[in-house]
This record gives structure tokens, sequence and C-alpha cells, in this order.
């Protein structure tokens, strides 16, 4: 390792400092150690201070690059030293990676306590550091950077359910979290909604708190809150990804935004379109003409003129005026009048209303006229 080659890289006279310290004690264990001459002896040092040697060649690599430190292992930082500034910046932080200091966590965990260490040999020389145990991001938090004392609790929209990762997942199309730190699955979008996210929303995720992300943004994933489907659409099924798999609404129906279903026009009227919003698109039945069900389409002829309202003693079933013979045009026909008879016919079904119902509403003026017309009284007699 690195710490090792910086100690064998050691100025002799910090051998001969070592020597010096280590003869004076009883021989406990026997530590082959490299010196800067080309042949190796052996010195007498006891288990404590090998344990030191131990930690001073950890804690020795003050300007040489290192990897970081993995996660469920300690992570050992030199302290700093007001009699050798330049070796170790000073820094509230005794655990603060970089400058020198020692490696930090990998990425994927945090330092979250710093805890100091002193060890202190027979002859009373002293060496302190500082560690920690670099511990996984727990769900719902990840770390992309190495060194860090704490994970990021992962964004409204994203999730991540495993310990120690660097990168959050994005909820997937047809779901969104609004939570920040969620560990959990995202919840699927209810019927008459679909999932859509914010470009800028994503940007602040990916470049502010997770610059290592691999994903792409696309609107359909990491949403927080689903988006209605629009009024005159619906969805029927959880779910909706977006905004084309809202479905237009049949004729005879209409919707507000955000619904599963469509709802049907009542009884009376007809919506002759598709993809129509609110109820006010229903249409009221033109005079002479009913809808006996909710969800017309279309009006169908009640009375006995299609453009002329009746009494409900009068109105009948569809296809009654139709079928019957109710009036004739002259030529067999029933149910319909030839536009060039229609006056005709009018005149007529108004003396029949008068005549044999006294009912004014047959007529287009309302009231009955005098009928000194023979032909006229006779046509009515004859309908």
């Amino acid at each position: 390792r690195g710490g090792v080659s910086s100690f064998l890289s050691a100025p002799p006279r910090e051998f001969k400092r070592l020597d010096r310290m280590v003869t004076r004690m009883p021989p406990r264990r026997q530590v082959a150690l490299p010196r800067s001459t080309p042949h190796h002896h052996f010195i007498p040092i006891p288990l404590p201070l090998a344990a030191l040697l131990l930690v001073y060649l950890e804690l020795s690599t003050l300007t040489t690059a290192q990897q970081c430190t993995a996660q469920g292992n300690d992570a050992i930082f030199m302290v700093f030293q007001a009699e050798n500034p330049d070796s170790v910046f000073f820094s509230e932080d005794g655990c603060l990676a970089g400058g020198g200091r020692g490696t930090g966590c990998c990425s994927g965990s945090q330092c979250r306590v710093c805890e100091a260490n002193q060890v202190t040999s027979s002859s009373g020389k002293q060496m302190a550091w500082n560690s920690c145990a670099c511990e996984p991001c727990p769900p719902g938090s990840v770390q992309f950077r190495e060194g860090r004392a704490a994970c990021v609790a992962c964004p409204a929209g994203w999730y991540q359910p495993f310990v120690g990762r660097t990168e959050c997942i994005q909820c997937p199309a047809g779901s969104f979290n609004p939570k920040v730190g969620n560990f959990d699955d995202c919840l699927m979008c209810p019927p008459g909604t679909f999932s859509r996210s914010d470009i800028r929303a994503y940007r602040e995720a990916t470049t502010k708190l997770y610059r290592g992300t691999t994903t792409t943004f696309d609107a359909s994933q990491g949403a927080t809150s689903c988006t209605n489907c629009a009024a005159g659409t619906y969805q029927p099924g959880a779910g909706g990804r977006n905004a084309e798999e809202c479905l237009s609404c049949p004729a005879g129906t209409f919707s507000n935004s955000g619904v599963a279903a469509c709802t049907p026009c009542p009884a009376g009227s007809y919506q002759p379109y598709v993809g129509m919003a609110g109820p006010a698109s229903c249409l009221p039945c033109q005079a002479g003409k009913c809808s006996d069900t909710a969800g017309a389409a279309d009006c169908y002829q009640c009375c006995p003129v299609a453009n002329l309202a009746c009494d409900d003693y009068l109105k009948r079933a569809i296809g009654f005026y139709g079928t019957v013979q109710w009036y004739s045009n002259g030529g067999g026909e029933t149910g319909r009048v030839p536009t060039d008879q229609y006056a005709t016919f009018l005149v007529d079904l108004c003396a029949r209303g008068c005549r044999m119902f006294q009912v004014v509403n047959w007529c287009v003026t309302n009231e009955c006229p005098r009928l000194n017309d023979a032909a006229a009284a006779v046509s009515g007699a004859g309908m």
C-alpha cells in the first residue's frame, strides 16, 4: 500500500530515531523491518509498539493518493499538528477527507461519527489520529461522492430500496412518489390520471444532488404526482403513462378532468360529438323530439310533428310516429312530409288538433284559426 511505500522512503534518521526508541525495551517479538540499506536485519519490537508501528504506516500517507475506504471498514485520518502545519490542514471536522488527511469512505457510504484515537508508547511517545466507520447509506438515501460525512435523501419522484447505493432510481412510467427519502416502491397513478415529470425538477436532482446519475430525462418517469386526464377524456385503468392513454368520451357522454369514466347525458338531452367536456355539452332535445334514456347521441320524434312541441299525453315511444298511419302526405307515405307539401301539412295538422282534440299546440301560431274555408275543414276532417 501507499503507506508502506511512504514509510520505506523515509530518510535514515527516522529509522535511527525509531531504533533508539525501541531498543530500550525488552524484546517480545521479532519484526522484520526493511531498511534504506541493501541488507535487512531484525529489530526487537514489543507488541504494543508493533501495533503503533502499523498505525504509523497507515498514517504516513500524507500526500500519496490512495483509493477510498470500502463500506464496513474504518477510515483513518491524520490529526493536525501545530508543529507540522504543512502536513495536514486544520479543520473542525477531524475526518474531513482530502488535503493529505487520509482516505475517505467510498461512494455509497458515509463517515457519520468521527472518533479520536491516541496511542502512547512506553517511552511516552504519543500518536493521535481520527477514525470513522464507513457506514453504507440506508435505504432511501445515496451518496455518489467519496469521503462524505452524510448520505443524501432521494428527492420526490425517486426512490432507493437498497443500502449502500450511489444513485436513486426514478419512479417508472405510470407511477409517482411525493415523499423525500422514499425507500418503498412508487405508487401507481390512479384511474383518470397519468404520470408526468418536470424537466427543471429532473435537472435540479441530477445536477445538484446526483451528478453521477446515468439516467436520461423521460417525461413519463420521475413524477412527484399524477396529472389529470383532460376534460372530455377518461382513463379507466391505473398506471397511465402519458396523455395519449387518455381516451375520448364517446357521443352521448361528457367528462370533467381526471375521471375514470365518462358521464352520460341525462334523459331529455343528447350529445352527438365525441370528446366533449362538462355537462353544458349535453344539448336539449329539439321541439317535438325526446330521449328517454341517458347517454343518447340523438333524439327521436316523440310528437306528431318533429319540430313542434306537444303535451305529454301526445308523446309516443321511439318509432311510433314513423311507422303508424298517423298522417299521410297524400302519396301513401307515413311518418314524414315532403318539403313541397309541408306548409299544407301544418295547416291540416292544426285543423285536426283543433277539431278533433281541442288542442292548440299542433298549430304553429299556438291558436286555432277560424275554419271558414270548407276545403280546409274537409281536409282537416279527412286526416
